[in-house]
């Protein structure tokens, strides 16, 4: 057919399990999916979920994971990762979630809190996400388009969040990938749009990739720079540090518990 990609995720999953001697469903991941990139929740999570380790698609492409944490929380099947960093690996780790069975994908992580009010360690829940991030056009977003987070996963996530903590903010997320080429005059005029954080374009990626692949998708994050406070490296005060992502692993796990129950 014409116009058909040259390689998908499920032509990559056939040959990975040829090369391994498995069998596909080797590669299956759970319905719920936690996506992160801090080590210290990754230890939480595993505590708390009885992650174990296994091998997944790092021999068959540049942009796989290493491996992907499996085990249950309360007796709901969780699958965790730490992908890649970046919008374009975020694509093709998505992609290849969903061939091999994600239904339920959150990404759980830190952001900068561009907000007027937003502090270090505050908690984030984007509502929308835009911005110059350009991968999201092949799966279905205009130039300068909004996309919504969901509306219901957005509420569960403020309630949750609200029953731990008052330091956290709702609005919009915008995506740019230039970390070095943040100005003074563009974080001011996104916080007159209502935006509340920034970051390198994977939500922009999220949610783009699921609302085309009929996927449930949310986010929450941890303020860990504000570009007009200056570059402060949070995770250097550990304890403080963990708390708060460990806040923020216990909110994402009450808010699997209420969305198995509404069998999302």
């Amino acid at each position: 057919m014409i116009n058909e990609p040259l390689l998908t995720s499920s032509k990559v999953v056939e040959i990975a399990s040829k090369m391994a001697r498995k069998k596909r469903e080797d590669y299956a991941v759970d319905e719920k999916v936690f996506l992160l990139f801090s080590d210290l929740l990754l230890e939480y999570l595993i505590r708390k979920a009885n992650l174990k380790k296994y091998s997944w698609l790092e021999d068959a492409h540049p942009y796989a994971s290493g491996a992907i944490y499996r085990g249950a929380y309360n007796g709901i099947p969780l699958t965790v990762m730490k992908p890649p960093m970046g919008a374009s690996p975020m694509a093709v780790v998505l992609e290849d979630l969903i061939t091999c069975g994600a239904k339920n994908i959150f990404l759980v992580c830190g952001a900068w809190g561009i907000g007027p009010k937003v502090k270090i360690n505050d908690f984030l829940l984007p509502t929308h996400t835009t911005g110059c991030e350009s991968i999201t056009k092949y799966y279905g977003r205009a130039e300068k388009e909004e996309l919504p987070m969901m509306p219901g996963i957005v509420r569960l996530l403020k309630e949750e969040t609200a029953k731990r903590t008052e330091n956290y903010h709702t609005g919009k997320n915008y995506a740019k990938e230039a970390f070095y080429r943040l100005t003074k005059e563009e974080i001011i005029a996104l916080q007159k749009q209502g935006f509340i954080g920034m970051e390198n374009g994977e939500l922009n990626v999220l949610a783009a990739v699921c609302r085309q692949k009929n996927s449930n998708y949310g986010a929450i994050f941890y303020s860990y720079y504000n570009p007009l406070e200056g570059w402060t490296i949070p995770w250097k005060k550990k304890e403080e540090y963990k708390a708060t992502v460990e806040l923020e692993g216990e909110i994402a796990l009450a808010v699997l518990e209420r969305l198995e129950n509404l069998k999302l």
